[in-house]
């Protein structure tokens, strides 16, 4: 599971370098319409990609906690994966913020009421953003895939080799 969320954030990631490029390029009205489709299934994959990566800790979190219940070293374990989620979860939400806000003001740059420049600016704003919530996810899914086989082997159903 960690493997397709990390996945789907390095596509949005992708596909906003690709649709900044595209604003880069523009010359024409043809462009601008290939820009904001572009933008919009930048936008639903980046935007999506980033609340499953919010869910996934969530989810895994009340696992853990759910397995640990009678376990003596619960506390450890919780404690964690809130640290997992502290650290996630700002990028990730300054991510989704950014990509939607440049999207929305996006569409004002197109009927002139703002200035391409702070269309500019919010997009690198969502580059870096969901660039540092990636680096960040990657770091600690990795973390929490090995918290989860700990928890695993403690209450007696150990990971399978694949």
């Amino acid at each position: 599971m960690a493997l397709a969320l990390l996945t789907s954030s390095l596509m949005g990631l992708v596909s906003l370098a690709i649709t900044i490029f595209l604003g880069f390029a523009i010359d024409t009205r043809p462009e601008v319409n290939q820009h904001f489709l572009f933008a919009l299934f930048t936008t639903f994959v980046a935007v999506l990609a980033q609340c499953m990566s919010i869910f996934y800790f969530i989810g895994t979190a009340k696992q853990v906690k759910d397995l640990m219940a009678e376990h003596p070293e619960k506390n450890n374990f919780i404690t964690r994966t809130r640290q997992f989620k502290s650290r996630v979860f700002p990028p990730a939400c300054y991510a989704i913020l950014f990509t939607m806000a440049v999207f929305i003001i996006g569409a004002g740059v197109d009927t002139r009421a703002v200035p391409v420049w702070i269309h500019t600016i919010l997009a690198m704003l969502a580059l870096g953003t969901n660039l540092y919530a990636l680096a960040r996810e990657f770091q600690y899914m990795a973390q929490n895939n090995i918290l989860l086989d700990e928890v695993a082997v403690l209450v007696g159903n150990p990971p399978q080799a694949e």
